[in-house]
């Protein structure tokens, strides 16, 4: 710091709130930097394991040496939204097309995507694309579409 910083008071308190700003900065991008790479971790175990109907946030968790409560606000921090809506959309674009390119009953699909009740499927289905898997799948075979239900997102 050059001597004009330090001339009086007011000048040396407004250069040490600037350090200290930026000293916070630099330790909160490095705290989201350590923790993008966990949630980078959990991204890629949900997209090789996503069929797996024991996959759940406590799992992930201690795998990762994480109390839940921990990972599950890193995780909504990162990526804007909590686990279990992140996994079940990603399911749901599985499920989409898996409806689209295969002849699969609904309950095979349920099954393959981690949902061993078809019964539950069909109304988490139904409640985040408006649509049930047996309409969807008509209704994008009859357009040809690839979007048929009311959430046209696709993570994939």
């Amino acid at each position: 710091p050059t001597a004009a910083y330090l001339h009086n008071e007011e000048d040396t308190i407004a250069y040490m709130t600037k350090i200290m700003k930026t000293a916070l900065e630099l330790r909160d991008q490095s705290a989201s930097n350590r923790y993008g790479d966990i949630v980078e971790q959990v991204i890629q175990y949900i997209e090789q394991n996503y069929s797996d109907e024991e996959l759940s946030l406590n799992f992930l968790a201690s795998r990762l040496n994480f109390s839940p409560s921990h990972l599950s606000t890193i995780f909504s921090q990162q990526t804007g939204r909590t686990f279990s809506r992140f996994l079940t959309e990603y399911r749901m674009n599985k499920v989409k097309e898996l409806l689209r390119y295969t002849g699969k009953r609904s309950s095979e699909v349920s099954l393959e995507v981690g949902y061993k009740d078809p019964h539950y499927f069909s109304y988490l289905f139904k409640k985040t694309q408006g649509i049930t898997p047996t309409q969807y799948r008509n209704k994008a075979s009859k357009r040809g579409d690839r979007n048929a239900g009311k959430d046209e997102t696709d993570l994939s």
